[in-house]
């Protein structure tokens, strides 16, 4: 069980409702967006680790001990769904109860810290509005270098004996942020994938992007909705009635047929240097959308994200749980591919794995 961060996330509760345009952060804003059944960044980093750490200790600990005499069926140690402390008492069978809480708790505390700064990239004034540390606006080669340089970042000071590793935890919480939305803000899942793009994070150019006059989406397959606000919706999204859109098959048939990159553009949002990024005016892009984005009532109106189960958030909400699932594997896929160019001790000490060793 992680550590319980919900009186923090609640003095944000507030701001991020309001300005919040990613996977809902952490679970109890999700609750307080009456978006409860939404999974969230801190949900979506907390399974992807699990399933790493998972292959960590099977392959470290398990396996070179004959899978603990016989004690551990690797198929169904793979198969099955395991708490923190369900993988410490099976790589270390010897501990007990008290002793695997103990020494599972630096890497719940580290943890904690990776997916506060993953869901940070929403609050924070640098971050919030900047398209490419979302995907948004189409700045896909963007955010791919963002991760990159991120990532870098975490491997030098990985490699580095002795080395203060709180600014790589704290790293390594936003690129996941990042790597996580372009699954519920681009097409990648209209597209019809069926695994994650193992470009982003390896190479600035992630696929074919659409051109910047280029229509992506058309009105058709959106239908406004309006409806009247909760006392709670009128202190939170501060809108009243609430306007939002329901979309299906707004992203044109032959952006997605000839694998072509969009995501969708918000007001006020800037790029890298500062400069603004806002919708372009007579092209047809796609929108973000939701009931706080004023973009999704310009042609073409609606939008694409798929970052809650609620239509209120997400005009894609039908798709939520697909973007979901593309974002554990890739965050996955990261933490794997992260150990294997480190090192399983540098890995064991980033996350402080085994404190005792």
């Amino acid at each position: 069980m992680m550590l319980n961060s919900n009186i923090y996330w609640l003095l944000y509760l507030t701001i991020c409702i309001s300005f919040a345009n990613a996977f809902i952060p952490q679970p109890v804003i999700a609750d307080g967006a009456l978006s409860g059944d939404s999974i969230t960044h801190t949900e979506i980093t907390q399974i992807a680790f699990i399933r790493s750490l998972a292959r960590f200790f099977y392959e470290t600990r398990i396996a070179p001990n004959n899978n603990n005499n016989g004690t551990v069926n690797q198929q169904d140690y793979f198969t099955k769904q395991h708490t923190i402390d369900d993988l410490y008492k099976l790589a270390h069978p010897e501990y007990s109860d008290a002793q695997v809480e103990f020494y599972s708790l630096p890497l719940k505390f580290t943890l904690d810290l990776v997916m506060t700064h993953n869901a940070l990239v929403d609050l924070d004034p640098d971050t919030k509005k900047l398209s490419p540390a979302h995907f948004d606006s189409e700045t896909f080669n963007n955010g791919s270098r963002r991760i990159i340089l991120l990532r870098q970042k975490v491997v030098n000071d990985s490699r580095t004996a002795d080395s203060d590793l709180t600014d790589a935890r704290q790293k390594t919480g936003q690129l996941l942020h990042t790597l996580q939305d372009f699954y519920s803000h681009s097409n990648w899942v209209e597209m019809g994938n069926t695994d994650v793009n193992t470009l982003i994070g390896r190479n600035e150019t992630v696929g074919q992007v659409a051109a910047p006059n280029q229509a992506t989406c058309s009105d058709t397959g959106c239908t406004k909705k309006t409806q009247k606000c909760s006392l709670w919706q009128q202190i939170t999204i501060r809108k009243c009635p609430l306007v939002y859109y329901d979309c299906t098959n707004n992203i044109l048939a032959a952006i997605n047929s000839q694998r072509i990159l969009t995501s969708g553009y918000l007001f006020n949002q800037t790029g890298e240097n500062g400069q603004p990024l806002n919708k372009p005016a007579n092209v047809g892009k796609c929108s973000h959308g939701s009931v706080s984005d004023d973009s999704a009532n310009v042609p073409a109106i609606g939008g694409i994200n798929k970052d809650s189960n609620s239509l209120l958030f997400s005009p894609h909400a039908s798709l939520h749980y697909q973007a979901v699932e593309f974002a554990i594997n890739a965050t996955e896929h990261f933490f794997n591919d992260l150990r294997q160019e480190i090192g399983n001790d540098s890995f064991d000490r980033l996350f402080v794995i085994n404190p005792a060793d």
